[in-house]
Formats: C-alpha cells, sequence, structure tokens
C-alpha cells in the first residue's frame, strides 16, 4: 500500500471552501451522473468513486456493488467529513481523504473506478489515469464524466453572460485544467494503456422556469468560487462580479430563458491477464 501524502491540487482547486456550490455537488445522482457507469457494475465488484465531494453518487454506487466495499476519496477533508455523515449511508461504503495522483492502495484494489467532474480541474489527467489504472484488477473498468465548456449554450446571450462564461474557462485554464479536454477523454483513456474505450455524452438543459431558476442558483454558486481566483488576478473587480450575479437572476427570470451543455463520458477497462 503505498502511504498518503499531502493532495497536489487542492490549492487549484476553484471551488475548494464554498458550501453553496458543495450544497449543489449533494443533489447529484447515479442515475442521471453515472448511468453510462452503472449498467457495466454488478454485485460483489470492488468500486472507487475518486473525487467523490459529498458521496451522493458514491452511496448509490455502492448499492449496485453491495456487499463488496465501495470506497469514495476526496481531497477536502471537510467533504468527507460530510460524506461520512450522511444519513442512511449503506453499511459497504466508507470514505477517505485521498490524491487521485497518489491513492493509498494496493496494486489491482478494484473492479472499478469512477470519476465525476474531476479531471478537467487536474493539470496532469493522464498521470491521474495512470494510478487508476494501477488500482485496477486486470479487466476492470474505469468510466470519467466532465462538461465540455465548448459546447455551452444559453439564450438569450447578453454581454454579461458571455463575459462570464469566458471567465470561467480562463480561470479553468489558469488553474491548470482543460475546458474542453472531456472530447478526448476515448484518447486519453487509450493513451493511458486502458483498452476497449467507449464514448458517449449526456445534456444537461434548462428551459422551464424551474429550470432556469435552479440554473441560476448553480452558476451564483460557481461564480462565487470562480471570483476569488479571478479578482485575485485583477481579471474582475467585486462590482462586476455583483453585476454578473444581477444578469444571471435575470437571465433565469426570462420566458424564452435556455441553456445546455454537454457532459462527455467515457469507460475502458485494463487489459486482463
Amino acid at each position: 500500500m503505498r502511504p498518503a501524502s499531502a493532495p497536489t491540487d487542492v490549492a487549484h482547486y476553484t471551488q475548494q471552501d464554498n458550501p453553496a456550490f458543495e450544497a449543489a455537488l449533494a443533489q447529484r445522482t447515479p442515475h442521471r451522473h453515472a448511468g453510462f457507469f452503472v449498467r457495466h457494475l454488478r454485485s460483489g465488484m470492488h468500486l472507487l468513486d475518486v473525487g467523490c465531494g459529498p458521496g451522493s453518487i458514491t452511496a448509490g454506487l455502492a448499492k449496485v456493488v453491495a456487499p463488496a466495499p465501495a470506497i469514495g476519496v476526496d481531497i477536502q477533508p471537510a467533504l468527507v467529513a460530510r460524506a461520512q455523515a450522511a444519513a442512511h449511508r449503506p453499511a459497504n461504503l466508507r470514505f477517505e481523504v485521498a490524491d487521485l495522483h497518489r491513492l493509498p492502495f494496493a496494486d489491482a484494489s478494484f473492479d472499478a473506478v469512477f470519476a465525476n467532474g474531476v479531471l478537467m480541474h487536474l493539470s496532469e489527467p493522464m498521470r491521474a489515469l495512470s494510478e487508476v489504472r494501477r488500482v485496477l484488477r486486470p479487466g476492470g473498468i474505469v468510466g470519467v464524466r466532465d462538461p465540455d465548456f465548448g459546447s455551452a449554450l444559453h439564450a438569450p446571450l447578453t454581454e454579461a453572460l458571455e463575459r462570464w462564461l469566458a471567465l470561467r474557462a480562463r480561470v479553468r485554464q489558469f488553474n491548470g485544467g482543460d475546458p474542453c479536454g472531456a472530447r478526448h477523454y476515448r484518447r486519453w483513456l487509450l493513451e493511458a494503456g486502458f483498452v476497449r474505450a467507449q464514448a458517449s455524452a449526456s445534456i444537461d438543459c434548462a428551459g422551464t422556469n424551474e429550470q432556469t431558476r435552479s440554473q441560476a442558483v448553480f452558476l451564483k454558486a460557481q461564480l462565487r468560487g470562480i471570483a476569488r481566483t479571478a479578482i485575485e488576478q485583477g481579471w474582475i473587480d467585486r462590482p462586476a462580479v455583483r453585476a454578473a450575479i444581477t444578469e444571471i437572476d435575470a437571465w433565469s427570470q426570462r420566458r424564452d430563458a435556455f441553456c445546455a451543455i454537454t457532459w462527455c463520458e467515457a469507460v475502458a477497462w485494463r487489459r486482463g491477464n
């Protein structure tokens, strides 16, 4: 077993210690955010969810593979504590603080590894995929999923919203991530040494009044984290952040508001013996 060590990317994670954003993450479900992966799982598979956040997806995955153990890991201790304290946590599920680049698990420990909303933040995603491959057993499966910022649609698109979308991508790049990297996940998995890579996509959209208001809550939570970096770098000031929040609220109340973004998904297998 490799020793646990200090996280490498937590300092670059824009949404660190952002309660509003964490509340949004806690609403994620396996059905909506991991359907492409769940269909490959079965009872008895040892599962690892990397970058598990509050653990709402992990809990659902754990039920699928029960009674085998499922482990969720995240670099943020506060999120791990929140996941551990969640009510109705499956008996086969536990959570740990760990760095995806240096997982504290022996080689070939898991049958399945999942990563949702994780690789897009990393400056060294191929290194992370190599570590995932190390802890997978021969024949084991990995599933990865992230949004492609190049596919983001907002209508009507005002100048303020357009500036916000550009700022979101700029901060992601500044932190070392790739705003459009998800479209390459099938290739990345193959280059990391996996086989039989398969890619798919799902659309996250809002086209009703209730959905656009919900989307506005998420966008404003996301903005709070992104604004910290942008203000530090002098790309935006606090009045501009407040103006962006006002614009998001105004957009969400429009009867014709619509938004959509493509989430790119891929699964691949570690070569068997």
